[in-house]
């Protein structure tokens, strides 16, 4: 007759993670019967449950065990656990005489559990042991591949940084007129430095980008925080900068708030059209300056902040500081750099190299092929006012992109072109017949424009690059005079 384990175990209850509870009481009896309903109480467990012999010698192996090491019962009970646990912890138990509980264990290569393990006694004897694992395996496979995408995460994040610090920021500020170039350079040497920044310029000139740019440059490790001092009302413009104490007013936070000061600090303050901030809020700005304090809106502790402020305005603020609606002090501690945006009327070969990487992100935004600019809408471009500089041939561009998405169009032709933008009816190259005026400076300055284009690119071979630098002009610029003065084909 077959001898048979009967195992009676008090439990508390664990985690998701421990195979087993504190206080385990294990009673051991050897029958001479085999009683199967112990058998399936125990394979309904999903802990595997190992018990051995004081040899070491697998009596009792359950479905969970089977199921978690692959190895069948009728394959394990009766041999000595190491055949196939090499760094099992029951004969460590059995020879200690001593219980171990949610001990993490390896039992084999690539096998993880946590194990709790006690040996048995039978009248006071040691008998053998039990051992109950909760399979973890796949638990650390994937720590394992957290692990290293985080640290993956970190090499790529190196090398981003890597990246930026090789990579200006400016480099995204598109322009190579020469008051521009100058714009940009002076910002960019004062990126670093700790001083104050004032730039000017009309709406739509890229203030904002060049702020923004000046903070990224700076190396400040604190936040960029803009506020547009036109869009607050006077009545909140206080508390959005200064930020409220609890309770400081009828509907305030009770926790209060942090101002946007106090957000910027060790970072950079932006504070756009500051032509339009109010008089009574200036002394309070320039005390922040003298003092690199602030003091919250019905609070009374002052807070030590270091920020850098760049300031910008569409708005002559000598006019205004004559006229008393702009504090002196403040103007002149604001104004330690000026940095001057021209308008784009006054950059106008900027316009294709800005109207070329306009078309390309709007196509891209929108899932299109890259959209080729006619000749015809490009001199339109070029013809054109632009009152709202850049963001109003942004503006356009896109509105002329999803006008060719719409009608399928594979080129941004002059149908595409708002009402407000004129086209003219006759080019250049046609401009020279008998009717034209000789006076006029228009057909002087293309003439003179032609002739420079066709001289470069014969001095150059025909080599497009070679041409552009001789005319010292952006490259897609030259292909675009090029297109205008029908010249596309090469010459003699």
């Amino acid at each position: 007759m077959t001898k048979s384990i009967y195992i009676y175990s008090i439990r508390e209850k664990q985690s998701d993670y421990e195979p087993s509870g504190k206080g385990l009481i294990i009673i051991f009896k050897i029958l001479d019967e085999q009683d199967k309903e112990l058998e399936v109480i125990l394979d309904s467990i999903k802990d595997a449950i190992t018990i051995v012999d004081k040899d070491c010698i697998t009596k009792y192996w359950n479905k969970a065990a089977e199921k978690m090491y692959g190895i069948s019962r009728k394959d394990i009970v009766g041999k000595h656990i190491r055949e196939f646990f090499p760094s099992s912890l029951l004969p460590r138990i059995i020879k200690e005489e001593k219980s171990y509980e949610n001990i993490y264990n390896s039992p084999r290569e690539s096998s993880f559990n946590i194990i709790s393990a006690s040996p048995l006694y039978c009248k006071g004897e040691l008998v053998g042991g039990l051992s109950l694992d909760r399979d973890i395996t796949d638990h650390i496979r994937t720590a394992e591949l957290l692990s290293k995408a985080r640290s993956n995460l970190d090499v790529l994040q190196q090398e981003i940084t890597a990246i930026n610090k090789n990579h200006s920021s400016f480099s995204m500020i598109l322009g190579n007129s020469s008051k521009f170039r100058e714009a940009v350079n002076l910002a960019r040497d004062v990126a670093r430095s700790n001083i104050n920044v004032l730039i000017c310029g009309e709406s739509g000139t890229g203030k904002e980008l060049f702020a923004r740019a000046i903070h990224m440059e700076s190396g400040r490790e604190g936040l960029y925080v803009p506020i547009n001092c036109s869009a607050m009302p006077n009545e909140l413009i206080e508390s959005e900068l200064f930020g409220y104490a609890a309770g400081a007013f009828t509907g305030a936070l009770k926790e209060g708030r942090t101002g946007k000061i106090e957000l910027a600090h060790k970072g950079t303050l932006f504070l756009d059209e500051i032509g339009d901030m109010p008089l009574h809020m200036q002394p309070k700005i320039l005390r922040v300056l003298e003092d690199g304090e602030v003091t919250k809106v019905g609070g009374e502790k002052s807070i030590k902040v270091n920020i850098r402020i760049i300031a910008a305005t569409n708005r002559n603020l000598n006019e205004m500081v004559e006229k008393g609606t702009f504090r002196k002090d403040l103007y002149y501690r604001l104004n330690s750099v000026l940095i001057n945006l021209p308008p784009l009327r006054e950059r106008k070969d900027d316009i294709p190299l800005l109207a070329n990487r306009f078309v390309q992100n709007y196509c891209m935004e929108y899932g299109l092929n890259i959209l080729n600019i006619s000749p015809q809408v490009m001199d339109a471009f070029i013809q054109h006012n632009w009152e709202g500089n850049v963001r109003e041939l942004a503006n356009i561009i896109e509105r002329m992109v999803v006008i060719a998405k719409n009608n399928k169009l594979s080129s941004l032709d002059v149908n595409t072109l708002p009402e407000n933008i004129n086209v003219k009816k006759k080019s250049y190259k046609d401009s020279g017949d008998e009717n034209s005026n000789p006076y006029d400076l228009n057909y002087i300055l293309a003439n003179a424009e032609r002739d420079a284009v066709v001289n470069a690119m014969k001095m150059a071979e025909n080599n497009k690059s070679a041409a552009a630098k001789i005319l010292n002009i952006p490259r897609s610029t030259l292909y675009f005079k090029l297109q205008k003065y029908g010249l596309s084909d090469g010459y003699i």
